[in-house]
């Protein structure tokens, strides 16, 4: 139980404030236990962005798995993603900031996990796809996770960005999340 308090408290934090604010000190305040308590379940700030991660990939599995067959794909899973801004949002900084960190038993063990998660993922959407052939589906798979990110990105402008892009001139920036990605989707996903 205490293990999903953390959780919780920690994706309230990574979705609130920019990954180099997140810190142990500050979610042991909130969650109302001291320091070593929280590392007793935790040894890092790394370790808990990869439970966080993995516990978004399976509500991202379950998404896909209620799939079904519709006419606009693209549009249908850009919704499940946006529907997961934690999943995206962690997904964003996951390759830039979060790898880095890792020991090698870390990153392979997440790696790994990873791998099965997109086999399960893969084939809820090679179902939907309607095709036998897997490297294909894992492939597309890829792409939507790469598109994703550097449409997040995008989107999300933060800083000094976030506020110059409220300017009128500047409106070609502003762009819908959902929107966008589902271009992008439509393309990746084309049978």
């Amino acid at each position: 139980m205490r293990r999903e308090q953390i959780l919780c408290a920690a994706a309230d934090m990574f979705l609130a404030q920019p990954y180099e604010a997140v810190n142990m000190e500050g979610l042991a305040e909130i969650i109302g236990v001291t320091k070593p308590a929280l590392y007793r379940y935790f040894r890092g700030k790394e370790v808990l962005f990869l439970a966080l991660f993995e516990e978004e990939l399976a509500r991202l599995k379950q998404a896909f798995e209620a799939l079904g067959q519709p006419e606009d794909l693209g549009l249908v899973v850009a919704q499940k993603f946006a529907a997961q801004p934690l999943y995206c949002r962690l997904s964003a900084i996951l390759h830039i900031v979060l790898e880095r960190d890792l020991t090698y038993d870390e990153a392979l063990a997440f790696k790994l996990s990873l791998k099965q998660h997109i086999a399960e993922i893969g084939q809820s959407l090679s179902d939907t796809l309607q095709t036998a052939e897997l490297s294909s589906v894992y492939e597309k798979l890829m792409q939507a996770q790469q598109a994703l990110i550097g449409v997040w990105h995008m989107t999300h402008p933060a800083g000094a960005v976030e506020k110059v892009l409220e300017r009128k001139e500047l409106a070609l920036f502003n762009q819908d999340f959902e929107t966008v990605l589902a271009a992008h989707l439509n393309a990746i996903l084309r049978p």
